[in-house]
């Protein structure tokens, strides 16, 4: 009986196989050869090689398609590295922890946070097999909600849309429940947001209670019950109308900045001895001045808000490191708060 060879599959199936193979085992130090793609696909090496340099000259989904030769990797970085053809990954590995180590500090669902994990290391290749990550946990006082209102206020920040919702405090066992006004009834807020921004480990809201004349700074996990309003261009005020400085536009990035702690207060020049270390300034002041006056001491200028930078400068006291020259009002208010804790624990209990 005459054996009937098995047709081959069709080019389209042939270069989507190349690809996901070149997705799934290479990185820019790990290649595989053009045998080996032949041998998974059941296709001939010569096949596989025209389709190689077909896709080598028009770089599939703006992503290299190229050889690594061996000179190429006489530095390389990886314990393993491996001469052949690859595609270049979207991610690299430095990207993809960016990006899962930030996931794991929003505090969101575990489940979920496993899930997104999973498909930033699916688009990092070969590189995406880095497994010291840890097991994602859901947060024990979670709000179930957080995931769906950062969705919504996306889009109501997106359409100028106010929002309505309830504001979360913690209980006595560290649930979340809704703030109540004096007669026990749980509080209506209605806001206008403007952007949502991490800072010191919190997902924030920035935005303007309408009840206030200045922004709010809200964490989004004690949002509950969230309304977006359904028309466009509704909000009472727009981030514009509150800026401090009106002759310029309003700079969200360089106002959080000058806040180490989201406080409404304006922000004023503070002056600050400091002695042997810059990192308790630079940690949180990206634009402060510094001026090295002798040895170890520096003469440092920041532009801050006064009661954050009082809870600031309480976090580092115990290093005795760091004095504030000026505003008065500041060191008047360091004085009176060391003064309370000095009454507060002189003695014994």
């Amino acid at each position: 009986m005459a054996v009937v060879a098995r047709p081959a599959p069709p080019t389209s199936q042939i270069v989507v196989g190349i690809l996901e193979l070149l997705d799934g085992h290479t990185d820019r130090e790990h290649g595989v050869s053009a045998a080996w793609i032949a041998e998974q696909l059941g296709v001939t090496e010569k096949t596989v090689r025209g389709h190689l340099h077909t896709l080598e000259g028009i770089q599939p989904f703006g992503r290299r398609v190229g050889r690594i030769m061996r000179r190429d990797l006489e530095h390389a970085e990886s314990a393993d590295p491996r001469p052949g053809w690859y595609i270049e990954p979207v991610f690299d590995t430095a990207q993809m922890r960016l990006l899962a180590d930030g996931a794991v500090i929003s505090r969101s669902d575990g489940d979920y946070l496993r899930d997104l994990i999973a498909k930033v290391y699916s688009f990092a290749g070969r590189s995406g097999q880095v497994d010291d990550m840890g097991e994602p946990r859901t947060p024990r006082n979670y709000n179930r909600e957080f995931l769906n209102n950062i969705e919504l206020l996306n889009d109501a920040i997106d359409h100028e849309r106010a929002i309505g919702f309830h504001y979360c405090t913690y209980d006595v066992d560290g649930s979340l429940v809704p703030r109540r006004d004096a007669e026990g009834h749980v509080r209506e807020y209605r806001a206008d947001p403007y952007r949502l921004m991490y800072r010191n480990g919190k997902y924030y809201l920035i935005c303007h209670m309408q009840s206030y004349e200045s922004l709010s700074y809200l964490h989004v996990e004690r949002i509950r019950d969230l309304r977006v309003d359904g028309a466009d261009h509704s909000f009472e005020r727009t981030l514009e109308s509150l800026n401090p400085h009106p002759d310029v536009p309003f700079d969200l990035d360089r106002h959080m900045g000058e806040r180490p702690y989201p406080m409404s207060e304006a922000a004023v020049p503070v002056h600050l001895r400091i002695r042997k270390t810059l990192e308790p300034v630079y940690d949180w002041f990206d634009d402060a001045k510094v001026t090295r006056l002798d040895g170890d001491v520096y003469d440092v200028w920041v532009t801050a808000n006064e009661y954050a930078v009082l809870c600031w400068a309480l976090q580092y006291a115990a290093t005795r490191l760091i004095e504030v020259l000026s505003p008065q009002s500041l060191r008047d208010s360091l004085r009176d708060t060391g003064e309370y804790l000095a009454g507060l624990y002189a003695g014994s209990v």
